[in-house]
């Protein structure tokens, strides 16, 4: 897990990233709802599904700059979504206060550009 804070006393965001086999096939699956302010990052994918889940999801779309280019609220269980204009996936378990906003996605951009550079340099 990576946590990336914009400032101090700031809004944070957990980020998980789904970077091995095992990570990407896993997901959610199995796993309770994650608190407000964590997600799953998926890096190079454009769909994903909800067979299995026992909750509804919010599936943010970016693209190869962290820049959110959809965002589907409310996934509920055995779906597929797909945005061929993405790049990478966020995942986030669905609340019922987040239909206005789902995350501050200046924020979210600045820490996905942090999370992949930071994949790069470990390589």
């Amino acid at each position: 897990m990576t946590v990336w804070p914009r400032a101090p006393g700031a809004q944070q965001l957990h980020i998980y990233v789904a970077n091995t086999f095992f990570k990407r096939t896993r997901g959610l699956l199995l796993r309770g709802p994650l608190p407000p302010g964590h997600l799953m990052y998926f890096p190079n994918c454009r769909s994903v599904h909800t067979f299995g889940m026992r909750y509804a999801l919010t599936i943010i779309f970016v693209d190869h700059a962290g820049r959110a280019v959809r965002i589907d609220r409310k996934v509920v269980p055995n779906r597929i979504v797909t945005c061929w204009a993405a790049s990478a996936v966020c995942e986030m378990t669905w609340m019922q206060d987040q239909n206005a906003t789902v995350v501050d996605l200046t924020l979210l951009q600045w820490s996905l550009a942090r999370v992949q550079a930071r994949s790069k340099t470990r390589r």
